[in-house]
């Protein structure tokens, strides 16, 4: 992905705190749209796609966690975009309101460009993540290992339709406490693997079980289902891709 491919909407209403995140952005990328108030960032996350978002939590109109309920509540074309929320202080509890209020990270002000790089790096590589990203994040978690990593992969391309499945079920009954038990390892299942694209998914479907919402529970199993289609789809591509990325680093692991 180019540069100019990856695009990123920041919405802050301080022009400096917005100048600086968009300079220490250019790092990574040149499409950067900016938004002064939440009211205008609402009309251009309506109306174009972001490779990324960040969203300050206070500003004029809408706030970022305003903001991020009605953009994972509509069918705008960033419902599913990785969003960072940008603060002026988070502790562990705020941290994993915001998880639950549908942020996929968040960022302390000011800034500093070594949080931002760690932002990046766990974020960038998630869009439209394909053979290359999944066989990245298992080949590190076994430092180089590609039998290891393919039996692995294995086993996650034959539990977690499993995982799915209960937990569809589990919603039918419906069985909230269930389908949550189900849901946690799934997600366990998907931290440990390293794939960060499925894990802001996997948070708001606990949050929805948690909340007994089945109609939002459903929504969001529905989206990780398309999700985990996908991965199934290029399982073969995946394993290629681990056993020709072994080789070509073996006894030279990053």
């Amino acid at each position: 992905m180019t540069a100019q491919d990856f695009s990123v909407l920041i919405a802050d209403d301080n022009e400096l705190n917005l100048w600086l995140l968009c300079e220490q952005l250019r790092h990574w990328t040149t499409n950067i749209s900016a938004a002064k108030d939440g009211r205008e960032a609402w009309q251009l996350l309506k109306t174009q796609k972001y490779s990324l978002i960040f969203l300050d939590m206070n500003m004029p109109f809408w706030n970022g966690l305003e903001l991020i309920e009605k953009l994972r509540s509509s069918e705008t074309p960033n419902h599913s975009t990785p969003a960072i929320a940008v603060t002026a202080h988070v502790h562990s509890e705020q941290h994993q309101a915001l998880i639950a209020a549908g942020f996929s990270d968040c960022l302390v002000k000011p800034v500093l460009l070594k949080h931002l790089k760690s932002v990046m790096e766990q974020w960038r590589d998630t869009v439209n993540a394909g053979p290359e990203y999944y066989a990245r994040q298992i080949l590190k978690k076994t430092v180089f290992d590609h039998e290891l990593s393919q039996r692995l992969l294995n086993k996650l391309f034959e539990e977690a339709p499993k995982y799915l499945l209960g937990i569809d079920q589990s919603l039918q009954e419906p069985d909230y406490h269930q389908a949550w038990q189900i849901a946690h390892k799934l997600h366990g299942t998907f931290s440990f693997y390293g794939f960060a694209d499925f894990l802001p998914m996997a948070d708001r479907l606990e949050e929805c079980l948690l909340k007994k919402d089945g109609i939002a529970a459903n929504k969001q199993l529905r989206a990780m289902q398309e999700r985990f289609s996908s991965l199934l789809d290029n399982k073969a591509a995946i394993l290629a891709r681990v056993a020709a990325e072994a080789t070509k680093d073996l006894g030279n692991p990053p």
